[in-house]
């Protein structure tokens, strides 16, 4: 589950000028204030897809890649489920507590929605199963004492599924997930606010020494310095008001457009 904040909550808070887009993420995800909002990873995936559809840095996606992007959480599906019922299941307790953020989740549970995500995309593209495969992967090393089996089953199945594409193309749309990933969680956990991302993904080793990219946002509307996603696309997402409101809409859906 991603949490996200409230629109009023981040209105006239500005972004210390150092901190990275992740920072500000980790920061929201393991503070977790009430109310908030809950976006299931999936759908939070989904986000990352619309605006790999915009791209324009890192080349032509092919349509296959994009689907996979925005497809590459699929296997937490379940688990968000579940939280969402259990938060909504009734009683004061219940309707109050902390959701748990998927930077909290056990390391068990998640390979196991990394694996589920993983197959779900090689049922239909070998290519876009190697680059989710890559991208848990490269997130893993943030965590290699519990991730180190995950990481090695995870390169036989990359070199079982060699040939899908040129290591070149498999790079950049690796560095595509990455960035999508990366600007659709700033999206949610930072609305409002401006950041730096790497153009090249951001647990990468390039990551540190790639061009940078900065985005301004005003809740509805982004601006990316260089223009890096096409003018004029268009971002939504529905999340859920965590408590559940007494009176007003349970969900809200959050837009942006690119300028």
């Amino acid at each position: 589950m991603v949490i996200g904040k409230l629109q009023q909550e981040s209105e006239g808070h500005a972004s210390p000028p150092a901190a990275s887009a992740w920072a500000q993420v980790e920061a929201v995800q393991r503070q977790v204030h009430l109310p908030c909002l809950l976006v299931p990873q999936p759908a939070h995936a989904v986000l990352a897809g619309e605006l790999a559809a915009g791209l324009t840095c890192f080349g032509e996606l092919p349509a296959e890649i994009k689907r996979a992007i925005q497809m590459h959480d699929t296997g937490w599906a379940a688990s968000d489920a579940q939280q969402i019922q259990r938060l909504r299941s009734g009683g004061p307790h219940v309707a109050e507590a902390a959701p748990v953020s998927f930077i909290a989740v056990a390391p068990g549970e998640v390979e196991e929605a990394w694996t589920a995500s993983i197959n779900t995309v090689e049922a239909f593209s070998r290519a876009g199963a190697i680059i989710i495969s890559r991208h848990f992967s490269l997130l893993a090393q943030n965590d290699l004492a519990h991730h180190q089996r995950f990481v090695q089953a995870e390169k036989l199945r990359q070199r079982k599924l060699e040939g899908a594409a040129k290591a070149h193309d498999l790079d950049r749309w690796t560095a595509a997930l990455g960035f999508c990933d990366l600007v659709s969680l700033f999206l949610l956990s930072a609305p409002g606010r401006e950041a730096e991302f790497p153009l090249a993904h951001p647990s990468s080793p390039q990551a540190g020494t790639a061009p940078r990219v900065r985005m301004q946002s005003d809740h509805r509307n982004l601006r990316f310095t260089p223009e890096v996603v096409q003018p004029g696309c268009a971002l939504s997402i529905q999340a859920l008001r965590h408590p559940v409101p007494a009176q007003g809409p349970r969900a809200e859906t959050l837009t942006w457009h690119v300028q």
